[in-house]
């Protein structure tokens, strides 16, 4: 199944599908880290990290969260809504973490006393820069309003996955989403919800991309354990 050809960034292809109302997203093996500075192609990543988003957005989905997802196509694509990207990662963090602790300290896995969201402006020539919501509206990209609906909707978002993973004795210590525009301009989920995007841990265990990112080995096999845990979720 193809398309026509719109974008390709770092880990997947966007096509227009062929009855131009949605898109096809063709999850990539590559895995990158550090701003794209480092870069592998690990085998199946594509296929892992699709399905583990298609089943993930299916389940916010089902709790009323408005997600780009519309159906699964294996073994490494998906069918979803087109939306506006708009150029930001909102970042919720239930734990103090990479990025958080270099730049403010603590220790790592030490419990923030409430849900954190962070904006960073997603360019990897500017190292993803944090901003706040006066920056989004004084650069144009988000005014105060979409900016608070999107605080609301991604803390809602993470602890909706929280919650789930907690079922299967993980623990979600943050997770990145992206955000867009649909045709009617509301304010969906986009991207991908897998190991790739969120920092996940049991029991002392790296189940993420810290295992690339740390040079700690293939992440596949940790990748694929988050997978079969949320195959209990039914498409």
């Amino acid at each position: 199944m193809s398309g026509t050809f719109l974008y390709e960034g770092k880990t997947k292809i966007v096509e227009l599908s062929e009855d131009g109302q949605s898109v096809i997203l063709t999850f990539k093996d590559d895995i990158t880290a550090g701003d794209g500075a480092k870069h592998d192609v690990l085998t199946s990543k594509g296929q892992f990290c699709s399905e583990t988003t298609a089943r993930l957005m299916h389940y916010l989905n089902t709790k009323g969260v408005y997600t780009m997802f519309i159906n699964y196509i294996p073994p490494n694509k998906i069918r979803a809504r087109k939306l506006k990207m708009i150029p930001l990662e909102v970042i919720v963090r239930f734990k103090k973490a990479g990025s958080f602790v270099r730049r403010y300290g603590g220790t790592e896995g030490e419990d923030l006393p409430e849900a954190l969201v962070e904006f960073t402006y997603k360019s990897d020539a500017m190292h993803d820069p944090l901003m706040c919501v006066e920056h989004l509206e004084v650069l144009g990209i988000l005014d105060r309003e979409n900016a608070v609906k999107i605080i609301n909707q991604a803390k809602q978002a993470a602890n909706f996955l929280k919650e789930f993973f907690s079922l299967h004795g993980f623990e979600l210590w943050d997770i990145k989403f992206e955000y867009g525009f649909d045709e009617a301009g509301n304010i969906c989920l986009g991207d991908e919800i897998s190991p790739d995007t969120m920092r996940l841990r049991k029991a002392g265990e790296i189940f993420d991309k810290d295992i690339y990112r740390r040079d700690l080995g293939n992440p596949m096999e940790k990748y694929e354990v988050v997978l079969n845990l949320c195959r209990s979720i039914l498409l």
